[in-house]
């Protein structure tokens, strides 16, 4: 997905007929989690932010209840964040507080 992938997430889903566009997003939210799961994890992590942007515009401009596709987006991203944060912890552990 890379920058701007928002806007092709939202011309796909606005350009199917208006009663459609839910089910249009579910059809997409395997790829959409995928990118943020098979991804390596700076393209997770654009592409992540690019689907819950979409996903925001959708909701909020679009009236499209979008917001357990953004949840699931967001958990995702999350947990990618997370593991991010653990790897920078195994090479830099916390040092102890020396207060007294």
């Amino acid at each position: 997905m890379r920058m701007k992938q928002h806007r092709r997430i939202l011309k796909e889903v606005l350009e199917t007929d208006e009663k459609e566009r839910e089910q249009e997003i579910e059809r997409m939210m395997p790829t959409l989690c995928s990118l943020v799961d098979d991804a390596t994890y700076i393209t997770g992590l654009e592409d992540g932010v690019g689907a819950l942007i979409a996903l925001y515009i959708l909701c909020t401009s679009h009236n499209i209840n979008t917001v357990d596709y953004y949840q699931d987006i967001k958990t995702r991203l999350m947990n990618l964040i997370d593991h991010l944060q653990d790897n920078m912890l195994r090479k830099f552990p916390p040092q102890g507080s020396t207060e007294a």
